[in-house]
């Protein structure tokens, strides 16, 4: 699938912490005062000292980019760099930044070279390659990086230095419209010819007409493809600012030309009728270009980012760009240049707070013009030296910003990070922290563990809260279950719902590709490791091994203190078979006494490593007989799982072995039983507390540890004992990108290595406390291999909280360990077939044909037959008669959870539902049970609790659409569908009750609730989480397309019917009364028309024809039961809350009479002739399928509400 709206999502710039004053360069360079402030229109220059350099540049923005926007740098797929500030003839500056990106290597793009230009062909560039089907589902970069210094005099105070980084993604902030110009043409305005020198050969006056000749072209062009050139704003190139004001006004004369309006201005008086221009379009100049000038006239010419400083500064001198349309001219000497528009998508306040461009400025450091020229003499004089070494002060430098460190003997040069010098002034490593992606998810585990807790007693509450988050996630829909891990991990979930890996790598990985194919991926709930709790992503196509694993997690939590790991350092074997061995003594002697050297020359093959802190630690010789041994070669491989590191070293060394040995080499090759790689993961568990199913705990732990003695005793059931293990283990190493066939032979060999196969895991029972113990040897990574392949592993591992090697591999074996309690516990007290054989109940329907919304149905269906094979899933499939319409049928500030909880009994349903809802409440964390009587509650459900709930449901049973068959829904799809729509009109009317204006501006703007009392903002807030889990639920059960748009128009009409009500009271107080137009709101509060249009989903054959009959019919009877209610409710109220009676009183100004029976009665007299019209309607149209409606209506109104007459 192609992606949509690519564009920019999100930019950031650097510039140098230095800057000159224009004002004071005018009086040093002895000038007229205003020559560059007023004749240029500048006010600042910043430029760099001899430690900084474009790469520099290019190094912070591309960091502060990543790290502010937590952009994990294993999803970038491309990165183009512009500039014309070149540091070597060959080597760019695209390279120098991949040591940003650690081992995704494989990042498309180059350097792009073409004066002020460059920047924008990267952006093209990238566009391109994303709407291309070369993209593999990455996102882009966009660097533009330079420095502008010019020879002493005039022109000198035209230079800037600075960089712009740009994240190219779909559906983003900024998206390039598709229609566009270029113009381009062969001119000698600015080039640099000389390598000697970085000044440039200028012909100033060539250079503007060159300019202005290409906004003409491209205005010119754009127009004849497409006549519409409103702006609400305009980005320039910007050599100075003057040179943006005459392009301004150029481009409105070329408007008037094109457009052939008469202005009186011309091509040939353009020079002389400026000022006049100036004024005529000084508004416009003003409010759509001068805002983009911000940074042109505090930084001058940044070269290829000039034009995106300008975009820049209209984020920060606008409160929002949204759905603003912006025209972009970009120029480059030479000469290239290109028209664009850019359409604002997305609100840039956010974008705006990230980039702190107020007060990054206010922090910079004025140098004097003296200091100054000084500098620029010095930079003249070591142009292009090598050998040369930087020292730069602590001022000099914001933190966090990259600098030069020398320059060697060879031009190579050495960068580092300024902050670094704080910590450590030797070390030069640079390394990306993954870490600030994970903030958000710090922050909800800060929220709900107590830190400083040790005891048993406040790890187990904080698990507790924690496990509230997800309570009855196996309940909600797939779209709920992404929603809950966006808000609650802060995680990119769109990978989630393809697979992240796209054909293009997929093509890349192996070989003779022909596609891909997917495992299905869940999340293995309620561990606690190490007093940590942990949402464990699986990926595993058998069915009940994730909800096992869950539960495992959930009883050893609860009975325990969960799981305890620990585990060794990451170091792996690596093995040189020597041959033709004659004296192994000797060989062994060899070794040993070279040993260092032998550590030495290997980690020449991996000096990355070894500033890591890893690399090669011991070589050992074993004697293998027959003439052979083994070198064994020990590496720490830190983050990584190792394999082709170990293997690389072992072919560098290889030849020195050979040196010292005299021996034939056979193979080179790492070895998967890593036993100095090994994990342990262990619970302690209360007797007590291990109640399973009907038996106490003592008995579960005697048949559990009986099933484990069988597993020792048997190879044949410990292979299958060993299965329940790799179950958990394999699963989560397949979620994270690693090599499950490596860790499975490691298992396998350890199970085997004294001679017999045993049980990897061990139980036993010591002074009443069941004891789980499961010790392996486990080769996992967080950096490398595959993961960089497929930004869907990125998100995973940030659930994990971006685990060390170390780290995952204890969570992994924890899993497995939880898979082999779970799978134990079923065989020895139920049988695994049970509960194994309802989850694999849903494989068959899926494989039988049946459609999603109806695969629960015919679950329950083969349960109660206690038949699960594809025959009975197609008898289930005949008896809803959908066999031929199955082709047919193919979502800084730390932000706390809130949860509300509700177990809904439905009288004359015999049905239950729960509901469990988590959702983000401003910074209040709040959980709450619909059954609660507190005060909160009271304000947000006023006082219709649980028993006007039964009531309700009761009454509502009695009028409803007669089922046609058996049904056997065991997601109670119904009921909740009417409850949920029930609880958001309750909440809608009540917010709306509480303070109309927020909840309206909340309602139909999405804007947050500034302000308020908390019970606003938490109903608010659960409202819309409702009418999200609403949609869910009928996009994922609900096979016919009319029904699912009828339900949610009609949701929508029962919300806006609400507000037009109020809307309607309020102009009511200043005298304007419409009585048709208030009854037509009033009547949805009711919502008889979502409960009949609910009853639908029981039809066998349903019509779209029947949704118009059931609006009508819903509509007479809402009507019906507004008169009746609204009377009934009547006791000489006011306009303080909706009432069709009083309304009606007030109009016609009889409010004191309320109570007469005459009036009363003349108030039925005229709204019971449009009642009767439509019944008239109603009775012409209605099928025998609902005739019996209408009179059960009123049987149920009369029994609800008590009429008044």
């Amino acid at each position: 699938m192609k992606p949509i709206n690519v564009g920019i999502e999100a930019i950031e710039i650097y510039f140098p912490k230095t800057y000159v004053n224009q004002a004071e360069l005018e009086l040093f360079d002895n000038v007229s005062q205003g020559k560059y402030t007023i004749g240029l229109g500048q006010i600042n220059m910043a430029f760099v000292r001899s430690f900084e350099d474009v790469n520099t540049m290019a190094l912070t923005v591309v960091t502060n980019l990543l790290e502010k926007n937590q952009i994990n740098p294993a999803l970038i797929g491309r990165l183009e760099v512009g500039t014309e500030s070149l540091l070597d003839k060959s080597k760019s500056t695209k390279t120098t930044l991949m040591r940003l990106f650690g081992e995704n290597t494989n990042i498309e793009g180059v350097t792009s070279i073409n004066a002020c230009y460059g920047g924008t062909n990267a952006l093209f560039n990238t566009i391109n390659w994303m709407q291309s089907d070369a993209w593999d589902g990455r996102l882009g970069l966009v660097v533009c990086t330079d420095i502008a210094v010019y020879a002493k005099g005039s022109a000198r105070t035209t230079g800037g230095a600075g960089a712009v980084a740009m994240l190219i993604a779909p559906n983003a902030t900024f998206t390039l419209e598709t229609i566009r110009t270029t113009y381009m043409k062969d001119n000698y305005d600015f080039y640099k010819p000389n390598f000697q020198s970085e000044y440039p050969t200028v012909d100033g006056q060539l250079s503007i007409q060159s300019y202005l000749s290409s906004i003409d072209n491209c205005i010119q062009q754009y127009f004849k493809k497409n006549n519409n050139l409103d702006a609400d704003f305009y980005c320039f190139h910007s050599p100075f600012h003057k040179m943006v004001q005459k392009s301004f006004l150029r481009v409105k004369l070329n408007e008037s030309f094109v457009q052939k309006v008469e202005t009186g201005f011309t091509f040939q008086n353009f020079n002389e009728k400026q000022s006049q221009m100036l004024k005529f379009y000084q508004n416009d100049w003003l409010n759509k270009a001068f805002p983009s000038c911000l940074l042109s006239r505090e930084l001058g010419n940044i070269y290829t980012g000039a034009l995106y400083a300008g975009l820049i500064s209209l984020i920060d001198t606008q409160e929002d760009l949204i759905n603003k349309r912006i025209m972009m001219f970009s120029y480059g000497s030479g000469c290239a240049a290109s028209l664009f528009f850019l359409k604002c998508n997305k609100s840039t306040r956010i974008m705006k707070q990230k980039m702190n461009l107020q007060e990054r400025l206010q922090q910079r450091i004025r140098i004097s013009c003296i200091e100054y020229d000084h500098i620029m003499q010095q930079r003249e004089i070591n142009y292009n030296k090598h050998s040369q070494q930087y020292q730069p002060k602590q001022v000099d430098l914001y933190p966090g910003t990259f600098y030069l460190k020398s320059i060697d003997d060879k031009y190579r040069r050495e960068y580092l990070v300024h902050k670094q010098l704080e910590l450590n002034q030797t070390s030069d490593i640079i390394v990306i922290d993954n870490s600030k992606s994970i903030n958000k998810i710090q922050q909800i585990r800060d929220q709900i563990t107590n830190n400083n807790s040790t005891n048993d007693q406040n790890t187990q509450q904080s698990q507790k809260q924690y496990n509230q988050l997800w309570t009855g996630f196996y309940k909600k829909t797939i779209q709920q279950r992404l929603d809950q891990l966006e808000k609650t991990m802060n995680v990119n979930v769109e990978p989630f719902k393809d697979g992240g890996l796209s054909l293009q790598n997929a093509n890349l990985m192996v070989e003779n590709c022909i596609g891909k194919i997917s495992y299905p991926l869940g999340l293995g709930l309620n561990f606690l490791i190490n007093g940590q709790c942990y949402s464990v992503p699986m990926a595993i196509e058998e069915p009940s091994v994730i909800a096992a694993a869950s539960a495992a997690a959930k009883t050893i939590s609860e009975a325990g203190i969960g799981f305890q790991t620990y585990s060794s350092r990451p170091v792996m074997m690596g093995q040189i078979q020597l041959l033709d061995i004659q004296n192994f003594s000797k060989i062994e002697c060899l070794i040993d006494s070279n040993r260092q050297t032998i550590i030495n020359r290997g980690n020449q093959a991996c000096q990355s490593m070894v500033k890591r802190g890893g690399g090669i630690e011991d070589v050992k010789c074993r004697n293998l007989n027959k003439g052979q041994c083994s070198v064994d070669i020990f590496i720490n491989v830190c983050d990584s799982m190792g394999a082709n590191l170990v293997n690389t070293v072992l072919e560098f060394v290889a030849p020195l072995i050979t040196e010292i040995t005299g021996s034939r080499i056979g193979i080179k090759i790492l070895t998967n039983l890593c036993m100095n790689r090994k994990v342990t993961a262990q619970f302690s568990l209360d007797i007590d507390k291990l109640n399973y199913k009907s038996l106490n705990g003592k008995e579960v732990a005697k048949l559990m540890l009986e099933a484990y003695q069988f597993a020792e005793l048997d190879i044949y059931r410990a292979v299958t004992h060993n299965k329940g293990i790799i179950n958990g283990i394999e699963a989560v190493c397949n979620a994270t990108g690693q090599d499950a066939r490596a860790v499975n032979a490691s298992l396998h060999g350890y199970a085997s290595i004294n001679g017999q196969y045993k049980p990897l895991s061990s139980y036993k029972i010591i002074d009443n406390k069941f004891i789980g113990e499961l010790t392996v040897p486990i080769s996992v990574g967080t950096q490398g291999g595959v993961l960089p392949q497929n930004p869907l592993y990125s998100q995973i591992l940030q659930i994990l909280d971006y685990p060390d090697s170390q780290k995952l591999a204890e969570i992994i074996v924890s899993v497995g360990l939880a898979s082999n309690f779970a799978a134990l516990r079923a065989l020895a007290v139920e049988g695994i077939q049970k509960g194994h054989m309802t989850l694999h109940a849903r494989n068959i329907a899926i494989a039988s044909g049946i459609p999603e919304h109806l695969v629960d149905e015919a679950v329950l269906f083969m349960k109660n037959r206690n038949n699960f094979n594809k025959q009975t899933a197609l008898e289930f499939l005949k008896a809803y008669n959908v066999f031929f319409e199955i082709g047919k049928a193919k979502g800084k500030q730390m932000k706390a959870f809130c949860t509300f909880t509700g177990c809904f009994d439905l009288i004359g349903t015999q049905e239950k539902v729960d509901l469990h809802v988590v959702f983000e409440c401003d910074q209040n964390k709040i959980n709450l049970n619909y059954a609660d009587d507190s005060a909160i509650n009271r304000q947000i459900f006023g006082l219709k609790g649980q028993e006007w709930l039964k009531n309700l449901f009761s009454v509502l049973n009695t009028v409803k659409i007669n089922k046609e068959v058996e049904l056997y829904q065991s997601n109670n799809l119904t009921s909740k569908l009417k409850l949920l729509a029930i609880l958001i009109n309750l909440l809608c009317f009540n917010m709306l009750s509480l303070d109309f204006d927020r909840s309206k501006n909340f309602i139909l703007n999405q804007k947050p609730c500034l302000g308020g009392a908390i019970s606003l903002k938490y109903g608010l807030s659960l409202m819309n989480e409702l009418i999200h889990i609403f949609e869910y639920n009928i996009d994922q059960f609900i096979g016919f397309p009319q029904l699912r748009q009828a339900l949610m128009t009609e949701l929508n009409n029962i919300i806006l019917a609400h507000i037009k009500s109020f809307e309607l009271l309020q102009q009511a107080k200043q005298g304007y009364f419409n009585c048709d137009e208030f009854l037509s709101s009033r009547q949805k509060r009711l919502c008889c028309t979502m409960m009949l249009l609910c009853d639908c989903i029981s039809l066998k054959n349903f019509s779209p024809s029947i949704i118009e009959e059931i609006k009508l019919l819903g509509r007479v009877i809402e009507i019906q039961m507004t008169l009746t209610r609204d009377t009934q409710k009547w006791n000489k109220s006011t306009l303080s809350e909706p009432n069709m009676y009083t309304y009606w009183l007030i109009a016609n100004q009889k409010l004191i009479l309320g109570d007469n029976k005459d009036i009363l009665t003349s108030f039925y007299n005229e709204h019971n002739r449009l009642l009767l019209s439509l019944i008239q309607e109603l009775e012409k149209n209605i099928s025998h399928q609902l005739s019996h409606l209408k009179d059960q209506a009123m049987n149920a109104i009369q029994l609800f509400y008590k009429p008044r007459l």
